[in-house]
């Protein structure tokens, strides 16, 4: 009865529910007011790097012990320039628009012109080979002048250039200063003229005058006949190239915008009116961008950078063929003179493969991602994106061999799966094989005699099948023989040992070591593949040219508790310095330190290393500090110059370790970077 009709005693009023708060998590969205000038650039940008608290922070830097000398070595060296006047600024940003990228591979199309041409002036002489590899346009220009193929190759590439949109903007409490440095510093005055002029006036009251910059302005018709009246003496068809290559550059219009605010100024250049523009709010801006999602979490943090890119951006920026327009031009060069021309043609087929192996190894094919860095006891950053889907699947999977990187002694080390696909060591190949061909070529074309011709069938028959056999064999042992996990450490843990010469003081500073670790598939072939390399190298110190045979020295064969280590005597007893090979049921390690691998077997078998996904990078300054400073004082005692060992020592006193990972998180490539450092109480 009491569950179903209630007690009759009478009830208490039920007590109001209190209101749920609601917590608002803290975004780069949400915190756009106080992260400078990020939250003004459009979010389709191709890229875009902006400070926040820049004042700030370089107010902090200004105040260290660390600045105030290094300033005074700057001032040593570069006296201050008297007439420049100071510009306060709080924050900028630099961006670049979404479509830059045709004018970035169109800039970097025309250094690989200046490139080419030089290599070719190099090899065929005349005018071109005072070019010089530095780029520079006037003697580009004057090369064009000299040259109908490098003049049509020039306004073939005027017609297809696009201004890239750029756009930068910078936080002052005095703009029109900003803006005045900015026509003096590029010489506005001399482009706008009479150009025609629009304003844009943004959500934000900023106001933005546009003037469309039509070259034809500028190279007046005038100017232009002055041009070619002033023309030395050449061929009629030479003079036709000249005037078209100037009607192009005539023909060319771009924007230039310059913008003011309140405590902001702006400056654009972009092909066209519609690329100029800044975001309406927090939302529509770089901030918004779905990879700089991962980033939020970083928004309370000290934040002294903000950036984002597009995949396509970073892979615009790096040449997939950086040595081929050098080649060609060398190529070219021989192909005008007539002793090597029959040269240049032979070679032609091995250049374009090597081309192909070229674009192969370099070729970029980057993510698009974001990155926040500030500061914290030293530089820390975090990032997304960046690396590409192929490397992103490797850099998933775990290694077992990062916490070698813990070691108190390490100076520098890098772990985790390889990203290679051999692609490297497919560019070497092919770099040999043709520069093996070039050297057959040439000594057919007679270059070096009877001389040449019989050092190269020596080194052809005698010489090259080992060196190949060597070769090999190391590519089997690397790319059948062993895993994707691996490490190289560099550390600074070992003992001196009695080297002759040494002066007093040197046992005590610390040897150097080095080893290379990487997991084993299958190690009954490193053994064979092993053996074909002592072969093959027995086989070269045969062909010396020495009065008694030279055997090469046998490795000891040496066990420790699950260690096989092979090592090469040398004339001082010593674990910590002496080439050596240990193999494991797991690992295959190589390096110049026993003692440093029996050590590095010894860690990775203790239980509970924990075991994480991608690369790391790491590089222990305050231990490579400490080690030039007891090698300087063993070489000072020895009356040796130890100045500039001094000046490095200083100079990284306050640098500590830096850690860098990345790793991927389902097909996003993701990283962080921790470089610790400290200002210095003085400096004597």
């Amino acid at each position: 009865m009491l569950l179903l009709c209630g007690c009759k005693k009478a009830r208490l009023p039920s007590k109001a529910k209190a209101e749920p708060q609601v917590v608002v998590k803290p975004t780069l969205i949400t915190e756009a007011a106080r992260l400078g000038l990020a939250g003004r650039v459009p979010a389709d940008v191709a890229f875009c790097v902006s400070s926040v608290q820049g004042r700030k922070h370089f107010e902090a830097l200004k105040a260290s012990n660390w600045w105030k000398q290094m300033a005074t070595f700057v001032e040593d060296q570069l006296p201050a320039d008297e007439t420049a006047g100071g510009v306060t600024v709080d924050d900028a940003f630099v961006a670049f628009g979404k479509d830059s990228v045709k004018g970035i591979v169109m800039l970097r199309q025309l250094n690989d012109l200046y490139n080419e041409t030089a290599y070719r002036g190099m090899m065929s002489g005349g005018m071109l080979k005072g070019l010089g590899t530095q780029f520079d346009a006037a003697k580009m220009v004057e090369a064009a002048l000299g040259d109908a193929q490098v003049m049509e190759a020039l306004i073939l590439w005027l017609e297809r250039f696009e201004m890239p949109s750029v756009m930068i903007g910078v936080a002052s409490p005095e703009p029109e200063k900003v803006l005045q440095r900015f026509s003096s510093v590029l010489r506005l005055a001399e482009w706008l003229g009479e150009a025609p002029q629009s304003r844009i006036v943004t959500t934000q009251g900023e106001q933005i005058t546009v003037n469309v910059v039509a070259m034809s302005q500028i190279l007046t018709t005038e100017q232009r006949r002055a041009w070619m009246e002033a023309l030395p003496p050449m061929a009629a068809e030479m003079k036709d190239r000249i005037a078209r290559g100037i009607e192009v550059l005539a023909q060319k219009k771009w924007v230039l915008a310059m913008g003011l605010g309140k405590e902001r100024a702006y400056l654009a250049v972009a092909p066209t009116i519609e690329q100029v523009r800044l975001a309406n709010a927090a939302e529509d801006s770089m901030l918004s961008r779905a990879e700089m999602r991962p980033l939020d979490g970083n928004v309370m943090k000290n934040l002294g950078v903000i950036a984002c890119w597009d995949g396509e951006f970073l892979s615009a920026l790096q040449s997939d063929e950086p040595f081929q327009p050098m080649v060609r031009g060398l190529l070219a060069g021989l192909q005008q003179e007539r002793t090597f021309a029959g040269v240049a043609r032979a070679l032609e087929p091995l250049v374009v493969e090597l081309a192909a192996a070229e674009r192969a190894c370099y070729r970029g094919d980057y993510a698009t991602g974001a990155l926040s860095a500030w500061w914290e006891g030293g530089l820390q950053a975090e990032w997304t994106g960046g690396v590409s889907k192929a490397s992103t699947k490797v850099l998933s999977q775990t290694s077992a061999l990062h916490s070698l990187l813990d070691e108190p002694s390490v100076v520098f080390g890098m772990s985790g799966q390889s990203t290679s696909a051999g692609a490297g060591r497919a560019y070497f190949e092919a770099w040999m094989t043709t520069a093996h061909a070039a050297a057959v070529e040439l000594v057919k074309a007679g270059v070096g005699g009877e001389q040449a011709a019989g050092l190269l069938k020596l080194v052809d028959e005698g010489i090259l099948p080992e060196v190949v056999e060597v070769y090999d064999g190391t590519k089997s042992i690397w790319q059948k023989g062993l895993g994707g996990d691996g490490a190289f450490v560099a550390d600074v843990g070992g003992k001196m040992p009695a080297l002759p010469g040494l002066p007093p003081g040197g046992r005590e500073v610390p040897l150097a070591r080095l080893v290379m670790v990487q997991e084993m598939k299958n190690r009954e072939l490193i053994g064979v593949s092993w053996e074909n390399i002592e072969t093959a190298a027995q086989k070269l110190a045969n062909q010396l040219p020495l009065p008694q045979p030279f055997e090469l020295p046998k490795p000891l064969r040496r066990q420790d508790d699950g260690v096989t280590s092979y090592t090469y005597a040398l004339p001082f007893e010593s674990d910590d310095l002496v080439p050596c090979v240990s193999l494991t049921e797991r690992w295959f390690m190589i390096g110049t330190s026993r003692e440093q691998q029996i050590r590095i077997e010894k860690n990775l078998r203790q239980p509970g290393s924990a075991l994480m996904p991608g690369l790391r990078v790491k590089a222990g300054f305050a231990k490579l500090r400490e080690f030039l400073k007891a090698f300087a004082t063993a070489r000072g005692s020895a009356g040796g110059e130890v100045d500039g060992l001094k000046s490095a020592v200083k100079w990284l006193e306050p640098l500590d370790a830096m850690d860098l990972r990345v790793w991927g998180e389902g097909d996003v490539g993701r990283g962080a970077m921790s470089w610790k450092m400290h200002d210095v109480l003085r400096y004597d």
